[in-house]
C-alpha cells in the first residue's frame, strides 16, 4: 500500500536510477575437432548487480543499493566494497525476500568485507540485496563526485552450484549536492505494533515534501521539522526492508530502505570485533544453542544479539560441556535498539573447551546468530544455531 502527504519545499538534491549493470549467466561448453584434442571449459557462474547513482547534500547520507538484475540463488556471500576517501560508513544491511539472511561486515578505512549466510537464498526482487549507508562530511563542497562499486574479487555461493564471481560492471557515482537526504529511520526494523511512531530522520524536509511508503499502512504522516518526518503506523508492521521515498516540489527526492541500525552495547575485548558490524536477519528467538566451532588457537566462537523490541530484553548466556554440564553463565540486559557481539568466554566467564556449546535465553524474542572469528585471517563468519526456539 502506498500513501503520501503533501508539504512545501524549495530545494533539494535528486536521486537517480543510473549506474553500472550486467547480466547473470551460468554457462559451459564442450568443444573439439577432428585431429585435435577436445577441451571442456569450466562452467562460469557470475552475479550481475546494478548500483544506482546517488546524491545528498553535505552532511547528508547516501544509501548505496545493490540490486540483482536477474533471479539469483545466492545462499552465501563474500562481497568486498572499497570505501571512497571522504564519505564515512554509517550502516550496512542485507536483505532477501524471507528476511533470513545474516552476516558480518569487517570495516576498515579503505575496504568493507562481508560474509553472509541464508537458508532460503536470494532471488531477483524489487529491493536491494544489500545497502551501505555513507555519511558525506559537512565540509565537502557541492559538486564533488565519488566513484563507488564492488571489488572484482567479490564472491558468492549458489548453493550446490558452487562459487560465483562478479561480472564486470561500471561503478556508481555519488554526487554532493541538493538539500534532501534521509539519514536514518528509527525504529527502522523489527515488528512494531499499531500506533507506533516511526521517525524518518534527515536533512531538508519541508512542509510540501511528498512521502511515499511501500507496504506500510500509516494512519498519519507529518513533517515535524526540517530534520524529521513522523509516521504513525495503522497496523502491526515489520519495518525491515520497507521502502520510503521523499520528494520535494522541485522534483528532488531520496529513497531509503529501512532497517535497525543497532547501537553497540559496550565493546568486546577481542580487537577483531572492534571493526566488525553484525548484520541481523528478521528472525527472532527466545532461546538458541551455538556450538563452540573454534579449531585452532587463532579462532574463537561467539554470539551476536540485537534487541529489536521496544522494551529492554534480559538474556542469560550459559556455557555447557559436551556432557551437558553447566560450566559458567552471565546475565545481560540489552536496551531497545542495542546490540552486542562477544566471544563465548566473555559471555560465560569460562574459556570454552572443545565440544562445548553456549545457550542464549531471553525473556523477549531477539535477533541472534553465532560467528567464528579468526585473528590470523582477520575474518568473522556467521553460522546458524544448533537449535532454536521462537
Amino acid at each position: 500500500m502506498t500513501q503520501s502527504v503533501s508539504a512545501q519545499s524549495t530545494s533539494g538534491g535528486t536521486d537517480s536510477t543510473s549506474g553500472g549493470s550486467t547480466t547473470t549467466s551460468t554457462t559451459g561448453s564442450t568443444s573439439g575437432s577432428s585431429g585435435s584434442s577436445s577441451s571442456c571449459s569450466v562452467p562460469t557462474r557470475q552475479v550481475s548487480l546494478h548500483i544506482p547513482d546517488e546524491a545528498a547534500p553535505p552532511g547528508g547520507v547516501v544509501q548505496m543499493k545493490f540490486l540483482v538484475t536477474e533471479p539469483t540463488p545466492i545462499t552465501s556471500g563474500g562481497p568486498r566494497v572499497p570505501v571512497p576517501t571522504g564519505p564515512v560508513v554509517t550502516g550496512i544491511q542485507l536483505f532477501n525476500p524471507t528476511g533470513d539472511v545474516s552476516g558480518v561486515a569487517i570495516v576498515s578505512s579503505s575496504m568493507i568485507t562481508i560474509a553472509s549466510i541464508t537458508s532460503t537464498g536470494t532471488q531477483g526482487s524489487d529491493y536491494p540485496i544489500m545497502t551501505i549507508a555513507l555519511t558525506l562530511p559537512p565540509t565537502l563542497s557541492a559538486g564533488n563526485k565519488f566513484s563507488f562499486g564492488l571489488d572484482p574479487s567479490s564472491t558468492w555461493t549458489f548453493g550446490l552450484l558452487g562459487t560465483a564471481t562478479l561480472k564486470p560492471m561500471l561503478p556508481a557515482t555519488i554526487t554532493v549536492g541538493g538539500s534532501v537526504s534521509i539519514t536514518d529511520v528509527v525504529p527502522g526494523g523489527g515488528m512494531l505494533p499499531a500506533g507506533s511512531v516511526v521517525s524518518v530522520q534527515g536533512i531538508g524536509f519541508q512542509s510540501g515534501t511528498q512521502v511515499q511508503l511501500s507496504d506500510i499502512n500509516a494512519s498519519s504522516i507529518s513533517v515535524a521539522s526540517p530534520q524529521e518526518i513522523q509516521i504513525v503506523l495503522a497496523e502491526p508492521t515489520q519495518m525491515t526492508g520497507k521502502k520510503i521515498r521523499v520528494t520535494n516540489p522541485d522534483g528532488s527526492r531520496d529513497t531509503y530502505f529501512s532497517y535497525m541500525r543497532g547501537i553497540p552495547l559496550g565493546q568486546s575485548s577481542q580487537p577483531l570485533l572492534a571493526t566488525a558490524v553484525p548484520i541481523f536477519s528478521t528472525a527472532t528467538h527466545s532461546q538458541a544453542a551455538f556450538a563452540f566451532a573454534a579449531a585452532t588457537p587463532s579462532e574463537f566462537s561467539g554470539v551476536a544479539v540485537e534487541n529489536q523490541n521496544l522494551a529492554p530484553a534480559t538474556l542469560t548466556f550459559t556455557l555447557f560441556s559436551s556432557s551437558n554440564a553447566a560450566l559458567g553463565s552471565s546475565t545481560v540486559v540489552i536496551p531497545s535498539g542495542y546490540r552486542l557481539m562477544r566471544d563465548m568466554e566473555e559471555l560465560s566467564g569460562v574459556a570454552p573447551p572443545p565440544g562445548s556449546y553456549l545457550v542464549a535465553s531471553s525473556d523477549l524474542p531477539v535477533q541472534m546468530f553465532g560467528f567464528l572469528g579468526n585473528t590470523v585471517t582477520g575474518t568473522v563468519v556467521p553460522y546458524v544455531a544448533l537449535s532454536s526456539q521462537p
